[in-house]
This record gives C-alpha cells, structure tokens and sequence, in this order.
C-alpha cells in the first residue's frame, strides 16, 4: 500500500489471495504479502444459497469457456489494523468466503495439501453462517466431483490464476466506510440498517467476543423488511 495515499488500489489473483495469503500486485506493481483476512463482528451474515454459488460457478466455467484471460469477480474494501496486522473485511466478504468454499472443494478432490487459512477463523454465531456455509461447501463439492479429472485440473488453475479481485485498501475505517457507501450507492442497493448496524458495532471496543455476538444475532433476528420499512418511511 502507498502510505503517501490514503486509499490504496491492488489487483490480485484469487489463488494469490486465499492460498498465498497475498495481494498479487498493488500500484507500484509490487506484491503485498502476509495478508491476514478478518471478518469482523459488525459484518452482515453469510447469506449466499446453494443456487448464488452455483451461478457464480457457472459464470466462471463460461468465461473459461469463452477463453477469457482475466475474470474480475468482484471488489475487495479492505481496512488495514495496525494495531493486529490484519485486514478486516469491509466489503465482498460473501464472495470472499464464497471462493475460499470453491477453492477448498478443488483441495478436497485433490492430492494437493494446501490448507485456507481464512476458514479457520471463527466467526459470529448465527443461522445463516452455520447453514449456508456447510451446505454451500457440499453443494459445490458436489459439483466439482462430477467435473471430469482433466476438466476439473483446469478450472482449478484458471480460478487460481485468472479470477481476480480489485481490492481497495485503507488505514482509516471511516474512509473504508465511505468508499464503501459510495459503491453500494451506484451498485446493488444496501439496506440503510444494515449500514446503521455496521456503523455502531465497529465503535464497540470495551465488549467482549459473546456480548457482541449477541448484538448482532439480536439485530439480525429483528423482521428486515419491517425495518427497512421503517427507515424509508419515517427517515427517507
């Protein structure tokens, strides 16, 4: 990252990120290593189904397909904690573990060892994390066991090397934030509480690891269309 710049811009390899655990190359076209990806606790569950990474699958094998050199899949806000040397999530976490699945589901049909550090962390107790991501990962096992051996060698080497995320990259989590809100703005709409929700546990310092999963489980056990409702209605 540019420290002479707030906002940092990378590219890098899907495999470069989740197996190397590092940004393939930033805008000094230098590699940024010891990536350490966190979902923090004010991130919204794992809501992706069965049929959204199946798409996201199916969209990858046609670009392969149509011999595309580079599929971007997405783009990465990443705020950069000094204090823990990480880099916690602000946006593109549900692709993010997405392909962290996919990529695990080749390991698994594989004779290759390489381990996905970012699926060991523990993340916020609730419905949707503990159901969709086991059954997205054995639903996309599934369909990866049924891909002929050469096939299934190629489509591997080509999410590795040729899915790419952009990534943006701060040290100011209001400037993550921001960028963050302003995408979201010109692209797939986000519920004004779901940013209200994020804005108020990432202030949260002093609670411990449980307190803080009940929030969130809390907020997210409320009726979604109910308070979007109330927003749009009494703020809007």
């Amino acid at each position: 990252m540019n420290k002479n710049s707030s906002l940092g811009l990378a590219i890098t390899s899907v495999g470069d990120l989740l197996l190397n655990k590092t940004i393939t190359r930033n805008q000094e076209n230098k590699a940024i290593k010891s990536i350490d990806l966190v979902v923090p606790n004010y991130q919204r569950p794992y809501k992706w189904t069965a049929k959204n990474v199946i798409q996201l699958l199916d969209d990858i094998i046609e670009a392969k397909n149509c011999n595309k050199e580079t599929y971007r899949v997405g783009t990465l806000i990443l705020h950069y904690d000094n204090e823990k040397s990480v880099y916690n999530i602000v946006d593109g976490q549900q692709r993010t573990i997405t392909f962290s699945l996919l990529l695990k589901s080749f390991l698994n049909n594989s004779v290759e060892s390489e381990e996905i550090d970012f699926l060991n962390q523990t993340l916020s107790d609730n419905t949707y994390n503990s159901h969709n991501i086991p059954k997205n990962f054995r639903t996309l096992q599934r369909r990866i066991e049924n891909i002929e051996e050469r096939e299934r060698e190629e489509l591997f080497e080509y999410i590795k090397k040729n899915c790419e995320f952009i990534v943006v990259i701060t040290e100011n989590i209001s400037e993550a934030f921001q960028f963050f809100d302003s995408q979201n703005a010109r692209g797939k709409k986000l519920y004004p509480h779901d940013l209200l929700k994020a804005y108020h546990l990432r202030e949260i310092h002093d609670l411990e690891v449980e307190e803080t999963e009940k929030i969130v489980k809390g907020w997210e056990d409320l009726n979604q269309k109910e308070l979007s409702t109330l927003f749009s209605d009494y703020l809007y």
